[in-house]
């Protein structure tokens, strides 16, 4: 099972959000203004796990000069995968993937919904595993984490759930149970 998360969403938070955090927080990324988005410890190495795992792929609303500003994806979580511009850009190993761009130029998808949906699926059937999305919607087709996980007011505890989920998934496939 592959878990693409939007960061934003589930696991990082702004500076308020950290200072007010009742767990302590890490900067994952600066910006050329200061500090912007912060996680939990706990967070943090679940994120080195399962990228280790090659089961963790982030989704970012931003492009790739952004993404390189997040040095948690650089030394410490560094992803097999990452889908960047909301889906309209994958990288592998931290490089572009040109033939995803070629295949999603003449897939003639150009919604956010319809351009995250084929990118799931082309994860999918790359590297043929199951594809689990954790965002902001849900998208048709594809398996989504339970809802119950999320809550608003908390995002670190929820980042903190998500990863527990995961964890209770693949051992229930480790187990027979998939």
């Amino acid at each position: 099972m592959i878990v693409v998360v939007d960061v934003e969403k589930w696991l990082f938070v702004q500076k308020k959000e950290a200072d007010e955090a009742s767990v302590p927080t890490i900067l994952v990324e600066k910006n050329i203004e200061g500090a912007t988005w912060f996680t939990s410890m706990k967070i943090l190495f679940q994120l080195k796990k399962w990228t280790g795992q090659r089961q963790f792929v982030p989704l970012l609303a931003y492009d790739e000069e952004t993404y390189r500003s997040y040095e948690v994806f650089h030394v410490d979580a560094v992803p097999p995968m990452a889908l960047l511009d909301g889906g309209r850009t994958l990288l592998v190993n931290n490089q572009r993937d040109e033939s995803y761009d070629f295949a999603l130029q003449g897939s003639g998808h150009v919604s956010e919904t319809s351009i995250l949906s084929f990118a799931l699926d082309y994860l999918e059937k790359m590297t043929n595993e199951r594809v689990v999305f954790a965002g902001e919607e849900t998208i048709d087709g594809v398996p989504g984490v339970p809802n119950e996980l999320w809550d608003a007011t908390d995002r670190l505890d929820s980042g903190r759930r998500l990863f527990e989920w995961i964890r209770e998934e693949d051992a229930r496939k480790e187990n027979g149970h998939d």
